[in-house]
């Protein structure tokens, strides 16, 4: 059984691959806990905590976009990190939906492809 977000992750990615003008790259970040072992090595790779589920590059820019479930929280890692990556000039939103994804690509200037359908 898929969790809430993972659905979410999914739907998202889906609408960004036809939504995303075409010169954007966009990419996904696994950040799923795996246990202290796999933890400690994607430490030891760089791997950051509370880095964002998805990174958006376009025109020079990069955008940062975290996703929860309806539910969801932001854990303390993930609110310093986001604190941290404003601090460094860079886009970032907590979004639960696909329409919060598009809003804020829209408030951040895209001009997308495609719509949510009402």
């Amino acid at each position: 059984m898929k969790r809430p977000e993972d659905r979410l992750h999914e739907q998202v990615w889906d609408a960004l691959r036809y939504a995303l003008p075409s010169d954007a790259v966009c990419t996904s970040h696994e950040n799923r806990q795996n246990g202290a072992r796999e933890g400690a090595r994607r430490k030891r790779r760089g791997c950051l905590a509370g880095w964002p589920d998805i990174q958006i590059l376009w025109r020079g820019r990069t955008y940062l976009i975290e996703l929860k479930a309806l539910r969801g929280t932001l854990s303390d890692a993930q609110r310093e990190m986001h604190a941290r990556i404003e601090a460094a000039g860079v886009c970032v939103a907590v979004c639960r939906s696909v329409d919060d994804v598009f809003s804020a690509l829209t408030e951040w200037g895209f001009e997308l492809r495609a719509e949510v359908a009402a």
